[in-house]
């Protein structure tokens, strides 16, 4: 039924009281605990009072930085601070609700109001998110303002050459497409953003963001279970906290949530595991959720006592970049030592210039093995290193495992050998920081039959982090691909050899 024009106006005043108060939005525009909806049906709000409270404060606080910056606005500062939020949640929390009634609150109070809202996956988006701002779409005062389709969210009144121009768009973007923000310029008006999942959304998309929120009146939230330490989601709260309005919020601390089987989470999994941190309290685990080397492990590697051990071998490995910014990487370990020789780091360089370089450290710190991954470029370098008289070992890693009943490749294998030995004995150069990031940041998985160990490719790694190729940890992997007999061992066995040819020496016979 058509509202009349004194109808229309009573709606659109209600709506301009709340432009600077989305908590009073949210607490008027929807039918909280009224029985039944204009049409008789049943309301699904009857039995609720309103917003959580972590929803609550978000709401507060966004309202109060809208009043802040108009007063800005009228002592004569006409720039406009930029609203940046992160919520990092444990499960079940209500996050998609709020991701509506942020969309419907900025496009009711503001005209002409342009939009991007993402997540880290299509199905994400198209199953949770956006069918939730359908549910809340039908509930709100002014809903026939707009129209809901399955990826656009717009003005209903305007012709469709207009629409883009008060429009808010569902829509799951990668490192290699961010035409989503290109043209989300708004020309001094409102524009606003929205991460839904944010720690698996990709480094590159974040970067791309930040860029859109350049003019006029503009909005980020990100949202989120916090399932990796690192990358921007993490960042949010460590790096930038400065720029960003932060809350962890436990999954416990809301009213619809059952606490029985978060409590039994909690005492399956350990009251400090990873798994209660991330799906019960919303706070970041020591690794990613399924990160194969712990941050904990590395950083105690990092601080531990270095006992020299001088009769272990020394074993000097290889890693050759392929192409781009990848690394050339030469690196030694001794025994648990692998802080006393740092990494050598090239870039760029032949593997004629390359062979020349490992030539020469081999005769400087003359390693008792020398292992180079054979994989493209590197069986170049190999050629030149063995033409030139040097025993060097070739490690493809990704060869079958000599463990294939726990691991797929040697790659797998090797990563295992080196995570057991940064948890127990291993000492690592601390002043190294991309190092510890590609330490910490790789992913596995089981494979789906035999649930044996499965590392991410380094090609996986790089788009999903935006960080350069492994390089650095895969040189120091490296050097568990072999086993080395002990120098100390070496020179015994070389001694009694030498005693033994002087016993057998008869001098009446020369």
């Amino acid at each position: 039924m058509a509202l009349t024009l004194d109808q229309e106006r009573q709606i659109a005043e209600t709506v301009a009281k709340y432009y600077d108060d989305p908590l009073g939005f949210v607490l008027n525009m929807y039918p909280w605990g009224e029985p039944r909806l204009a049409d008789g049906s049943a309301n699904p709000l009857r039995n609720k009072r309103g917003p959580e409270r972590w929803q609550r404060r978000l709401l507060e606080k966004l309202g109060k930085h809208i009043r802040e910056n108009g007063l800005w606005h009228a002592l004569g500062w006409f720039e406009k601070k930029v609203w940046r939020s992160a919520r990092a949640s444990g499960h079940g929390v209500g996050k998609s609700a709020l991701v509506a009634w942020l969309i419907q609150f900025l496009m009711s109070t503001r005209p002409d109001t342009r939009g991007v809202v993402t997540a880290n996956t299509a199905s994400q988006l198209e199953t949770k998110t956006w069918p939730e701002l359908a549910k809340w779409h039908n509930l709100l005062l002014c809903k026939h303002w707009f129209t809901w389709t399955a990826t656009s969210y717009y003005f209903a009144k305007y012709p469709e050459d207009k629409r883009k121009n008060y429009m808010v768009n569902a829509v799951t973007v990668s490192a290699e497409n961010t035409e989503a923000f290109a043209g989300l310029h708004n020309e001094g008006k409102t524009v606003f953003i929205i991460f839904d999942e944010a720690s698996g959304i990709d480094a590159k998309v974040w970067e791309v963001a930040q860029g859109a929120l350049t003019d006029g009146e503009c909005f980020f939230f990100a949202f989120g279970n916090p399932t990796r330490p690192d990358g921007p989601f993490a960042d949010c709260f460590d790096k930038h906290e400065a720029m960003f309005d932060l809350e962890n919020i436990d999954s416990r601390e809301v009213s619809h949530t059952n606490k029985t089987e978060l409590n039994n989470l909690i005492n399956m999994w350990g009251a400090d595991s990873n798994e209660a941190k991330v799906r019960v309290y919303g706070q970041f685990p020591n690794q990613a959720y399924n990160g194969f080397i712990s941050t904990d492990d590395v950083h105690d590697a990092c601080n531990r006592e270095l006992d020299y051990d001088p009769g272990a071998p020394i074993i000097m490995a290889v890693d050759v970049a392929r192409f781009g910014d990848d690394e050339s990487v030469i690196g030694w370990r001794q025994g648990r030592d692998a802080r006393s020789r740092k990494q050598l780091i090239f870039k760029g360089l032949s593997t004629v210039k390359l062979a020349a370089i490992v030539i020469d450290q081999i005769n400087r710190t003359r390693p008792d093995a020398v292992i180079i991954e054979s994989t493209g470029v590197g069986a170049g370098v190999i050629d030149i290193c063995r033409d030139r008289g040097y025993k060097i070992i070739e490690v493809h890693p990704g060869a079958m495992s000599s463990a294939p009943e726990h691991y797929v490749k040697v790659r797998d294998e090797i990563w295992a050998k080196m995570r057991d030995w940064i948890r127990t004995v291993g000492c690592l150069y601390a002043d190294d920081p991309i190092l510890i990031t590609q330490l910490t940041s790789i992913l596995y998985e089981l494979d789906r039959h035999e649930q044996r160990i499965k590392l991410e490719s380094k090609e996986d790694m790089k788009k999903r982090t935006g960080l350069s190729s492994p390089d650095r940890a895969d040189t120091l992997a490296l050097t568990f691909a072999v086993n080395i007999a002990r120098r100390d061992v070496n020179m015994r066995n070389n001694a009694m050899v030498r005693r033994e040819a002087v016993h057998e020496y008869d001098p009446l016979t020369h």
